[in-house]
């Protein structure tokens, strides 16, 4: 108890004063709302008890908060993917939801034991209830679909950890799912699925119109004037319940005429052989005056269009619009002023262009280092073999965003090295105890928090014993582990683990270099790696034992020799 008392001492204390702000506030408002009318009559004890009532469920919904954030589970703290919209969408608006629900009900009955009409109250809770139903829908359609773009968290969870699995070269179980781009009805009302926003509006007039038919059973209207308010009320949601179905299957009926009258219209001859000689040659030299056609009645599927002509711009990187799409056109002649050249704002930044790329690897490099393979060790790479087993054996890319090399701290390894450097059983438990997510005798994924995050745990790990940290991650581009630094990259000349570390911040470059030298070092049967896919074999690749040399036994699982050889024969013929 007092070990839980003291890992948890700051969210015990936060919950204790929540406890007593709540209680003294609500002693305040009790005393607060003990007043007599203008004759002297008490005003009864209801709204007193609302008042209490309201402060202790505000009380509730922030010690759920603070429990929420203090005592969730570790899974949860590890989580890749943590949107920090959630809370603020769900937890905000499910807790207003039910407090709204609560507190109208609540006044509801109290009315009701006061003497108040049965049938209004029922009418009341309905209304309120269907507020609180339509603000979670409403917001977590909103979420589902502007934030996740259609996918649960659960599942981008899934996609965010294979991707951060795969860049890091670990094995994952497949998640079967496709990462979306962008909601799949972005140009819709608030981004939600067409007759959404029309379906909800419908039914809140109709549970509007139901309410308050229900609270007007059992009224005595004793004047004129209420007989006439209650028939006005009714009229608005009736009109506006009709005009909402009217609405609604106007658009459905304009659609399918459109779909009629355009559907089976199918260019001619003619208009093929005009239309081509209109986009041929340069199309910024092409016209904005020429016409263009596009559906006029129906102002979603302009939006749709818009959006769609967007999207296939940006996949083709920015390549020049089509012109003879219709919104392409339409906003053309909209716009009077002359496009300027695509390329004449990127050939004025060539040096920041060129800044940012220079850490990547490329073609040039790969083939400069092949020369000079050739020429020391008389070994022959082809640049297909090599693009192949780097697109295989990568992590796709060498560094983070911020320019650091991306690492994978081993805390198994970590064990290994701190006892090599002197360190005693007793010692390495103890620093478990201390550091459990940094050095563990025996490998798990369980600590690992990729990107920026595992350089918390390198530099905690450096704390200890710089080396052994070092040598405990996966370094770059083809994620080799610094400890290789004792054989298998020896050959590199490293002075020390600070130089190795500053080169593979440097560029991809170098650790492209430190994989030769693993593949000429590291053997298997007797023969180096980089014997099995050298041109000695004429043709002949080995890519199996490749495979089972650099990647152990789980090369088959992951068929990373099937992969490379599909890899190689696509170089190879765009290569030539």
């Amino acid at each position: 108890m007092n070990k839980f008392i003291q890992q948890n001492k700051l969210a015990i204390l936060r919950v204790v004063t929540i406890f007593i702000m709540v209680i003294l506030c609500a002693v305040l408002v009790y005393f607060l709302l003990d007043k007599q009318d203008e004759k002297g009559a008490d005003i009864g004890e209801t709204q007193q008890w609302i008042g209490v009532g309201a402060v202790f469920l505000v009380g509730i919904a922030v010690v759920y908060s603070v429990v929420v954030k203090y005592f969730r589970s570790p899974e949860k703290k590890r989580r890749i993917y943590r949107n920090k919209y959630h809370d603020v969408f769900f937890k905000g608006t499910v807790i207003f939801a039910i407090l709204l629900a609560i507190g109208g009900n609540l006044y509801g009955l109290l009315s009701y034991f006061e003497g108040g009409n049965p049938y209004r109250i029922v009418g009341l809770s309905i209304t309120v209830i269907w507020l609180a139903v339509f603000m979670i829908y409403f917001v977590w359609s909103v979420y589902f679909y502007n934030i996740n773009y259609g996918i649960t968290d659960e599942e981008w969870e899934k996609i965010f950890r294979a991707k951060e699995m795969n860049e890091f070269g670990v094995t994952h179980d497949d998640p079967g799912l496709v990462e979306p781009l962008y909601n799949p009805y972005r140009s819709q009302t608030f981004g939600l699925p067409p007759g959404t926003v029309r379906g909800m509006i419908a039914f809140t007039l109709l549970i509007g119109g139901i309410s308050l038919l229900i609270s007007s059973y059992g009224l005595d209207y004793v004047s004129n004037a209420e007989v006439a308010l209650r028939a006005k009320q009714f009229e608005f949601f009736e009109t506006a319940f009709l005009m909402m179905i009217a609405f609604y299957f106007g658009d459905k009926s304009l659609k399918y005429l459109q779909k009629r009258w355009n559907g089976n219209q199918k260019p001619t001859e003619d208009n093929e052989e005009e239309n081509s000689q209109k986009t041929s040659g340069n199309p910024l030299e092409t016209k904005t005056t020429e016409t263009f056609s596009f559906p006029t009645s129906d102002p979603m599927a302009i939006e749709d269009q818009a959006f769609l002509e967007e999207d296939e711009m940006f996949a083709e990187n920015n390549k020049t619009a089509d012109l003879t799409k219709p919104v392409t056109q339409l906003k053309n002649a909209l716009n009077t002023t002359p496009t300027p050249p695509v390329t004449a704002i990127g050939s004025a930044y060539v040096q920041i262009m060129d800044n940012i790329n220079a850490k990547l690897l490329i073609d040039e490099e790969i083939k400069e280092a092949l020369v000079e393979l050739k020429a020391e060790k008389e070994i022959e790479l082809t640049l297909p073999i090599v693009k192949a087993v780097i697109s295989v054996e990568s992590s796709g890319r060498g560094h983070l965003k911020d320019g650091r090399a991306k690492i994978l701290f081993e805390g198994h390894k970590f064990w290994y090295w701190l006892s090599k450097a002197g360190k005693k059983e007793e010692e390495l438990a103890e620093l478990q105890k201390e550091h459990p997510s940094i050095i563990y005798p025996k490998w798990t994924r369980e600590y690992y928090g990729l990107g920026k995050e595992e350089y918390k745990r390198l530099e905690l790990a450096k704390t200890i014993d710089e080396k052994a940290a070092v040598y405990s991650a996966s370094w770059g581009l083809f994620q080799i582990l610094g400890e290789n630094l004792e054989n298998n990259i020896k050959s590199r000349n490293y002075k020390d683990v600070a130089e190795f570390e500053a080169k593979q911040h440097e560029a991809e470059y170098y650790h492209f270099l430190d994989f030769l030298a693993f593949i000429q070092y590291k053997k298997l049967k007797g023969k180096a790696l980089i014997n099995y896919i050298a041109e000695g074999n004429e043709g002949g690749y080995d890519w199996a034992s490749f495979a089972y040399g650099y990647n152990g036994r789980g090369y088959k699982v992951n068929k990373y020799d099937q992969k490379m050889e599909a890899a190689y024969l696509k170089f190879k013929k765009e290569l030539g």
